[in-house]
């Protein structure tokens, strides 16, 4: 990496005889450690990939393959949760059923009732965010809207 640029700050004398003392231990010059320790830093708390692949969800998310019951205004179908976090899901459709959660008097709103494998039931009513063609199917990401608080701690536990 090319070196073009100056930084000067001030700082207690304390943590600067701490600063050389760590840089006497790794056998390196004191800029060569403020470097490192500011590089790592920015590398573990603020690297900002391009906007399109940063991550946007609130809440990570567990891959799964629950199978599920898609229930929109006008039709129910199959699914299967392909992934899972607290603030919603990303489910495979039958195309025919992408249809009704994206068209229809209650304008994108579904409801998914589905069994964890930890136990218990759970059931959601949905907003679709995101829809994808996949493999003969569509994968439909969406947000929670109306999770009661059983419903919620569920999901949390299983996500555990």
């Amino acid at each position: 990496m090319k070196k073009e640029v100056s930084i000067s700050f001030r700082t207690s004398e304390d943590l600067r005889n701490a600063l050389e003392a760590v840089a006497r231990g790794d056998r390196r010059s004191l800029s060569s450690v403020i470097e490192l320790i500011l590089t790592d830093h920015v590398k573990k708390n603020h690297d900002c990939p391009e906007r399109d692949q940063r991550e946007r969800r609130r809440f990570p998310r567990k891959h799964v393959a629950i199978p599920a019951f898609v229930k929109t205004y006008d039709s129910a179908h199959g699914a299967v949760i392909v992934d899972l976090s607290l603030g919603g899901m990303r489910v495979s459709v039958p195309s025919e059923c992408a249809f009704g959660i994206y068209e229809g008097p209650e304008k994108s709103h579904f409801e998914t009732s589905f069994a964890l494998p930890s136990g218990g039931t759970v059931k959601v009513v949905c907003k679709p965010e995101r829809i994808a063609p996949s493999s003969g199917n569509v994968d439909v990401g969406a947000c929670f809207v109306d999770a009661d608080f059983v419903n919620y701690q569920r999901i949390q536990r299983y996500l555990m």
